[in-house]
């Protein structure tokens, strides 16, 4: 006998399957950790592997070498300030799209460099308010995990490679045609104008064209629909002016393509007539960006394509080239998907629901995998029947005179409740469909687009 019971030599103890510790064979609970040792852990059946889990693990690796890309970049582009200070005597135009560029500022002197100090900036603070919004959801990204929104680096990679994607596909029907596309001469010496050049189209191309073009038409038109609806009325003013956080409606997607129009054009007096597609191509890209998460997200992405060469310029040489070139074949491939998944996440919107890929794809039911064995038992023993020990039930002759059966009363008829629209389960009373998006505070019918 000892002092825990008479049973304790003869059972063997129990392991904890909470925290792994030995327990006595006659406790309920572990002693350790608290955990009920009848209770087994919770079945989790195996989740199988979606096109949208390969996707994530897709977009937010790729993501990390353009990160990196971008980190340089900026170092150059701050580091170019020291570059442009003996150029005091060159000038620079500021312009507005309309769209044709119309110059109504001239930049020289101390003027030219200050506003260089002032895209720099831009662009730096930009980038450090990107890895602050990223570092939290980037890292459930790399694991594979789920998230309830991207996050800022795997958006802005994700379009940059979709665009690249895009502009490849473009370009080679072009070339197809037989038409060669012409571009402006960037070659030049003097490398403190190439940095300059594309810091200010990263910088001054998105005020101009989202902020000026975007952000401040939506204010004016907000401003006269306030008091119709409240989307327009909890808006902040910032948001006009820095982006982020805007719901893409009907007016918000009418200026988005109206400002991306005007990017385009205004490319042709610098490119040629082919450019007016990629760059309306590109201006979605930086309109989706300002409004659902800022003017910060569209200058990175902007930036992101125009310093794409830039440390070559700096470094010229065959293995950073090489880098360079295998790295774009990456984003390019990785592009195509995402080329496939906003396309498809754009025509949803358009007919008001959801398609593939944007919903979660499997190729087959998903198949249980077997629960986890105990701990130290290899798996759970069956429980042995108990048998009864009572005495049989009473039997009682059944005699219909004495105990008549109940008869159950008919079932009443009742006529099903009309539809209602503002109830769950929508049905739309004009065609009978299903499906409905809120718009403007009410239900719009996807079928026949009635109310």
């Amino acid at each position: 006998m000892t002092q825990d019971g008479p049973m304790q030599g003869t059972m063997p103890p129990r392991r904890c399957w909470s925290c792994g510790s030995d327990v006595p064979a006659h406790h309920n609970f572990c002693s350790r950790c608290g955990a009920p040792l009848a209770t087994p852990p919770p079945y989790q059946p195996a989740k199988p592997v979606t096109l949208r889990d390969i996707g994530r693990l897709m977009g937010a690796y790729s993501a990390l070498p353009l990160l990196l890309l971008m980190a340089v970049n900026v170092i150059l582009a701050v580091w170019a300030i020291g570059l442009v200070y003996p150029h005091l005597d060159r000038a620079i135009y500021l312009f507005v799209v309309t769209p044709w560029l119309v110059n109504f500022a001239e930049l020289t002197g101390w003027s030219f460099w200050i506003y260089y100090i002032f895209l720099a900036a831009a662009i730096a603070a930009s980038f450090a308010w990107m890895l602050h919004k990223s570092v939290r959801p980037l890292k459930d990204e790399l694991m594979g995990r789920a998230v309830k929104e991207h996050s800022p680096l795997f958006t802005i990679s994700t379009l940059f490679m979709a665009v690249l994607g895009f502009n490849i596909i473009f370009y080679a029907l072009v070339a197809s045609s037989g038409t060669s596309p012409t571009s402006p001469d960037f070659d030049t010496p003097e490398t403190w104008r190439i940095i300059y050049g594309f810091a200010n189209a990263s910088v001054w191309e998105e005020i101009v064209t989202r902020v000026l073009l975007l952000g401040v038409p939506l204010l004016l038109i907000d401003a006269l629909r306030r008091s119709s609806s409240v989307k327009a009325r909890e808006r902040k003013l910032r948001q006009y002016f820095l982006g982020g956080g805007l719901e893409i409606g009907k007016v918000e997607a009418t200026l988005l393509l109206f400002s991306s129009t005007m990017f385009g054009i205004a490319h042709v007096w610098s490119w040629d007539l082919w450019k007016i597609i990629p760059a309306f191509v590109a201006g979605l890209a930086f309109g989706y960006l300002f409004l659902k998460l800022g003017i910060y997200a569209s200058i990175l992405l902007h930036f992101a394509f125009d310093f794409l060469s830039v440390p070559l310029e700096v470094w010229p040489g065959v293995a950073l080239e090489l880098v360079l070139g295998l790295l774009s074949l990456l984003w390019i491939a990785v592009g195509m998907a995402f080329l496939v998944y906003y396309l498809a996440k754009a025509f949803g919107w358009m007919t008001g629901r959801r398609v593939w890929p944007d919903v979660p794809f499997r190729t087959k039911p998903a198949s249980y995998a077997a629960p986890p064995p105990y701990w130290g038992q290899g798996g759970y023993p069956p429980r042995p029947p108990m048998p009864y020990q009572g005495m049989p039930p009473a039997q009682y002759p059944y005699h219909p005179a004495q105990h008549p059966r109940p008869v159950p009363a008919p079932a009443q008829y009742r006529p099903a409740p009309p539809a209602d629209p503002g109830a769950f389960g929508y049905q739309c009373q004009h065609c009978g469909n299903t499906e409905a998006r809120y718009e403007e505070g009410r239900l719009i019918c996807t079928k026949c687009g009635r109310g």
